[in-house]
C-alpha cells in the first residue's frame, strides 16, 4: 500500500505516528467501493446492479467513504507497524484530520510498544528466605487433615434443627446490594467452622430442615471478594440436611485402606514428613525466587502500557473467580478491580519482562529434555500419568504458553543457581536462642 509515515518518540513505550495516503490511493479505494457496493444496491424503481452511480453516491456516498476511511487507516498502520518494526499493544489512539473528498488522508496514532528494556545487574545477588523445617505437630496436623478428608457423615434422624458443629447440606443464592438473587449452588459446611463468614453461620443455627432462611450482611473493606465490599450481602440459605461427623482412628488398619502405599501408621507418618518437607523445600524456592524477582523489578524499573495491566488484572479476576464461574477474561470490566489488583498486575508483568529478557541476553533455549522435565513435575503435582500430562500440555491451544512456561522456568532455574540464599530461622519465642542465618548458593 501506497502511504507515507514518520515516528515520534513520546516516551520509551509511546510513539506517535503520522500517516499520510495518497489522494490518488484515497480515490482509487472509493472508486473501487462506490462500483462495489452498486453492484448488490437495492433501490426502489431500479434492478439490482443498475443503480446510477449519481444514486450511489447521493444516497450512500458517505458510508462509503466513511468505510473506506477506516479500511485505509487500517491497512496503513499494519503497514507502518511493520515498516518501524513496532510490537504494538493495546488499541491505538487515533486523530483524523478532517476528510475531504479527492484529498489525501491523514491523520496520527498514539500506540503503546511492548516493554523492550535493558536489565543490569542480574547476577550474583543475595536474598534471604525464612528455613521452613517440619516439626512432629506439622506431620500430626498432616494426619488430622487426612481424618478430616476421610470423616463419616451420617444425617441426624431424632432431631430437624440445626446446631452449631453440624455438618449442613444447603443450597445458598447471594444478592449483592439491590441486585439479583444468584442461582442456588449446593454448599457443604461445618456450623462453626467459619467457611462462610461467622455471623452467616450463627444465622443458620437453629434452623429446620427445608426451611429457607436469608441473612443480611455489611461487608467490609477488607472482605475478600471486592464485589462485596462496602455493600449489604443478602444470603439466601435452605438447609436440605443435617449431618453428625465421625473422624476416622488412624491406626494400620486404616492406613492399609487409604491406597497410599504404605500398611502401618509409623510408615505413614514418614511418607507425610516427605511430602511436607518436600512442599516445604518447594515454598523455599518459590519465595527465593519471588524475592530475587522484586528486588530485579525494583532496579530495573520501566514503564507498562496500560492496557497490559488491564488485561493482566482479568486474568487474575478470571483464574480466581471473582467475576463470577467460567466468566470470559476479555468481557470483564476491570474497573471494579483496578484499585485492588494494579500493583500485583504490574509486579507480575515486570518480572515476567525481566526473565524473557534476562532469557535473551543469556540465549538460554528449550531443549527437548527440558520440556520433558516440566511434563514429568506437572504430572506428579496433578497426581496425572505422564502420557495424560503431555497430550494435555502440548495441545495446539495450549503448547505456546506451555513452552513459554518451560522457557521462563529454566531462565528463573539459571538465575538461582548464581544467586546466594540466605536461609533465616523462623521468628522464636522470647526467651530462645536464635541460630545463626545459613547461607549457600542456590542449587539448579
Amino acid at each position: 500500500m501506497d502511504f507515507q509515515s514518520s515516528i515520534q518518540d513520546i516516551d520509551e513505550i509511546t510513539k506517535q505516528i503520522s500517516v499520510t495516503v495518497p489522494k490518488e490511493r484515497v480515490e482509487k479505494e472509493y472508486e473501487s467501493s462506490v462500483v462495489q457496493v452498486g453492484r448488490s444496491a437495492k433501490v426502489n424503481g431500479f434492478r439490482q446492479g443498475k443503480v446510477p452511480r449519481h444514486m450511489v453516491e447521493k444516497l450512500m456516498g458517505d458510508r462509503i467513504r466513511f468505510d473506506v476511511t477506516n479500511r485505509l487507516i487500517n491497512e496503513a498502520l499494519r503497514g507502518a507497524f511493520e515498516q518501524h518494526k513496532l510490537e504494538v499493544v493495546g488499541q491505538p489512539e487515533i486523530d483524523l484530520k478532517e476528510i475531504e473528498p479527492a484529498q489525501a488522508l491523514e491523520f496520527t496514532a498514539k500506540v503503546e510498544l511492548y516493554p523492550q528494556p535493558s536489565v543490569s545487574n542480574y547476577l550474583n545477588r543475595k536474598v534471604s528466605v525464612v528455613k521452613r523445617e517440619v516439626t512432629d505437630k506439622d506431620v500430626e496436623a498432616s494426619l488430622d487433615r487426612l481424618r478430616e478428608s476421610k470423616a463419616e457423615l451420617k444425617p441426624i434422624e431424632d432431631r430437624k434443627e440445626s446446631e452449631k458443629g453440624d455438618v449442613v447440606a444447603l443450597s445458598v443464592s447471594i444478592k449483592v446490594g439491590d441486585g439479583e438473587f444468584s442461582r442456588g449452588e449446593p454448599f457443604v459446611d461445618e456450623l462453626g467452622s467459619g467457611r462462610l463468614s461467622a455471623d452467616v453461620e450463627e444465622q443458620f443455627v437453629g434452623v429446620a430442615v427445608n426451611d429457607t432462611k436469608e441473612v443480611t450482611i455489611s461487608a467490609g473493606e477488607d472482605h475478600p471478594n471486592p464485589e462485596f465490599r462496602g455493600k449489604s450481602v443478602t444470603y439466601r440459605g435452605t438447609l436440605h440436611g443435617i449431618f453428625s461427623k465421625t473422624l476416622a482412628t488412624i491406626d494400620d488398619e486404616f492406613v492399609k485402606t487409604l491406597g497410599l502405599g504404605v500398611e502401618s501408621v509409623a510408615a505413614l507418618k514418614e511418607k507425610a514428613r516427605e511430602q511436607l518437607v518436600k512442599q516445604a523445600e518447594e515454598e523455599m524456592k518459590s519465595e527465593s525466587q519471588g524475592a530475587l524477582l522484586d528486588m530485579l523489578a525494583k532496579d530495573n524499573a520501566f514503564k507498562v502500557p496500560a492496557a497490559m495491566v488491564d488485561d493482566e488484572i482479568r486474568g487474575i479476576v478470571a483464574r480466581y473467580g471473582f467475576a463470577g464461574k467460567g466468566a470470559n477474561p476479555e468481557a470483564i470490566d476491570v474497573t471494579p478491580f483496578r484499585a485492588q489488583f494494579s500493583d500485583f498486575a504490574l509486579n507480575r508483568i515486570r518480572c515476567a519482562i525481566i526473565i524473557d529478557r534476562i532469557g535473551s541476553a543469556e540465549d538460554i533455549k528449550v531443549e527437548e529434555t527440558d520440556r520433558e522435565q516440566m511434563i514429568q513435575r506437572v504430572a506428579e503435582q496433578n497426581g496425572s500419568t505422564v502420557e495424560a500430562t503431555r497430550k494435555n500440555l502440548l495441545d495446539k491451544s495450549r503448547i505456546m504458553s506451555f513452552l513459554l512456561e518451560v522457557r521462563r522456568s529454566k531462565i528463573l532455574d539459571y538465575l538461582m543457581s548464581k544467586t546466594t540464599v540466605e536461609y533465616a530461622d523462623a521468628p522464636v519465642k522470647e526467651g530462645e536462642e536464635k541460630a545463626e542465618p545459613k547461607k549457600r548458593r542456590a542449587e539448579k
